[in-house]
């Protein structure tokens, strides 16, 4: 009897020390890092900020920086916008309904944010967080947003029965709706009125804010939108064909019509909703029989949006939609004219930005021997592209065909997996890997400057004099960024270390020469370097992806239409009064 005892004693005690790890484990207790330690790496406490986390299954997930601000995702579905120069949080958003859901990195203009929540795709302004629309898109995405001035471009899984992995969808911003200045308008308001070309606000606002409720459901839940040629052709690539939506039906009730066409048939009569559909002989009649499909909504989400009689906001217009067979890895990368895609095959595409739905056409095409295990990086019209042979490409985003493929700039050899997505500062390029270290090159010409020690993996800042980096342990490490330790090896080592381990989400940050931590439990801090010089944020260290279309605003000699002005005649010298004549 006492062996069992004995055994049941052991179990608790083991219990009991197992408990306090797993807690631990699960709730990381960081705190802003001493300052003794900050002052032996030559740094300083900016800010730091506490967000609130709902337990401990809630936690920061991801962490960006995009000029003067930080969006933080968490578990829960929370959106917060921090300023990144003060810490204090400017908005915060719920994405759905609180449930869980994989968190991928946002996208922002120069107006708007943009975050993809399960199904639903997010606009919110900048800086106040009002919200500018919320989108439908059908099924989940599948990699982060990209974005420029004009639209928003997303990589989404196929629709159910439709062929193919991935689709891309591109959906423009909507337009001020232009209103008229009263004070400058003429004295006649009728004739204002009967101008041809005079805007029409209220125009406007019937086109973008429809009348019939079928409509206001459409704009969010696509699988009921009156689409009456929905099943003439695929919208792009391989996304197949889809059959019309119910919601072209004008009523429930049989017979139905379709474009006031020869009625058919009551629906009911199709014994099954499954392909292919036969009708029932004569004999089977009497037969139980499935109610008329026009009451059956497609979905729940359809069905809810069918029963909500609250107005709803225009959507995002799509402006074309693309079909692949293969899965799209990363988020696009974007150029003025183009947007870059990564496929699983290790191919390398490029897509015409200015394309409409009738005319998507893939302008450059190329496969590589080696996977891409990393997410490309963007610095003005270049893209460098990490392969997991150990080769670092940069490539142009903006020249390259079908016929000649991709137009490579260098190549630089690594000696490590790569598999981090390049940092990319004014003239060198750091790229880094698991067990391979990081080497610097030079941004023009892909020579190596310097290369670290295989265990520090991930830069996550930088300034005109340093490099800063953590390695797999969690260690926080300081480099030289102009040259290496050892330079007949071309070998650096780090001039200062800290133990940083509790802040275990990543951080990078390519806006400023801040450097910024962050824990799971909701703590984030901001660290700069101690000289005066950096005291306030130096934001021209880094070359921004150029991603908005180049606009011409007009060429001297040439009038608005493009033609030559024509040359005004050449004023006349006045006759010379002549005297009157003397009788």
């Amino acid at each position: 009897m006492w062996h069992r005892s004995g055994a049941v004693a052991g179990l608790v005690l083991a219990l009991a020390a197992l408990a306090p790890a797993q807690q631990n484990n699960t709730s990381p207790q960081a705190v802003p890092p001493d300052k003794a330690a900050l002052e032996r790496l030559n740094l300083r406490t900016e800010w730091s900020l506490v967000l609130p986390v709902e337990g401990t299954k809630d936690g920061i997930t991801q962490a960006q920086t995009f000029d003067d601000q930080m969006f933080v995702q968490t578990r829960s579905g929370m959106l917060v916008a921090v300023d990144a120069l003060t810490g204090r949080i400017q908005w915060a958003a719920k994405l759905g309904n609180g449930l869980h859901g994989n968190a991928y990195p946002v996208a922002v203009n120069s107006q708007y944010v943009f975050c993809a929540h399960l199904t639903r795709l997010y606009a919110f302004y900048r800086y106040t967080g009002v919200t500018e629309f919320v989108h439908e898109l059908g099924t989940p995405t599948t990699t982060g947003l990209a974005a420029d001035d004009e639209a928003v471009y997303c990589v989404l899984g196929m629709r159910p029965g439709a062929a193919g992995a991935h689709r891309i969808a591109v959906y423009d911003m909507l337009r001020p709706i232009p209103v008229n200045d009263p004070t400058k308008a003429p004295a006649d308001a009728l004739a204002q009125g009967a101008k041809k070309d005079a805007p029409s606000p209220l125009g406007e606002l019937v086109k973008r804010y429809p009348t019939s409720g079928t409509a206001h459901a459409a704009g969010r839940y696509p699988e009921i939108t009156a689409r009456p040629a929905a099943a003439a052709a695929p919208v792009g690539g391989v996304t197949g064909s889809r059959t019309p939506a119910i919601g072209v039906l004008p009523s429930v009730v049989p017979p139905y019509n379709l474009d006031n066409r020869s009625p058919t048939p009551a629906i009911n009569v199709i014994p099954s909703l499954r392909q292919p559909y036969t009708l029932r002989l004569e004999s089977g009649q009497y037969v139980q029989q499935t109610p008329s499909i026009g009451v059956i909504p497609p979905s729940v989400a359809a069905s809810l949006a069918l029963a909500d009689l609250r107005p709803k906001a225009p959507p995002p217009p799509l402006r074309w939609e693309f079909g692949l067979t293969s899965r799209i890895l990363y988020p696009l990368l974007l150029t003025p004219t183009r947007a870059w895609a990564i496929a699983d095959d290790n191919t390398v595409m490029a897509f015409g930005k200015e394309l409409s739905k009738e005319k998507v056409v893939t302008e450059v095409k190329e496969r590589f021997s080696s996977a891409i295990p990393a997410t490309p990086a963007a610095a003005g019209t270049t893209l460098y592209v990490p392969l997991d042979n150990g080769i670092l490409v940069a490539i142009s985003g903006t020249t390259g065909n079908l016929a000649g493929g991709i137009n490579v700039k260098w190549r630089a050899a690594t000696g490590g997996l790569n598999n981090h997505t390049p940092f990319v500062s004014k003239d060198r390029v750091y790229a880094a890997g698991d067990n391979g270290g990081v080497v610097c090159f030079n941004r023009d010409t892909g020579d190596t400057v310097w290369r670290s020690a295989a265990g520090a993996d991930r830069v996550i800042g930088a300034n005109e004099e340093f490099v800063y980096v953590r390695d797999r342990q969690g260690r926080f490490l300081v480099y030289d960024a102009k040259r290496p330790t050892d330079t007949a090896s071309q070998r650096s080592a780090p001039l200062g270390s800290a133990d940083f381990g509790d802040f275990n989400v990543p951080v990078v940050n390519t806006a400023s020469d801040r450097v910024y931590l962050a824990a799971n439990n909701g703590l984030i801090v901001c660290l700069r370097d101690a000289n005066a010089k950096y005291a306030k944020p130096m934001r021209n260290l880094w070359p921004a992806p150029e991603v908005n279309r180049l606009r011409v605003r007009g060429v001297e000699g040439l009038n608005k239409d493009g033609e030559p002005k024509s040359e005004a005649d050449p004023k006349k010298e006045p006759e010379p009064k002549k005297e009157p004549e003397k009788n």
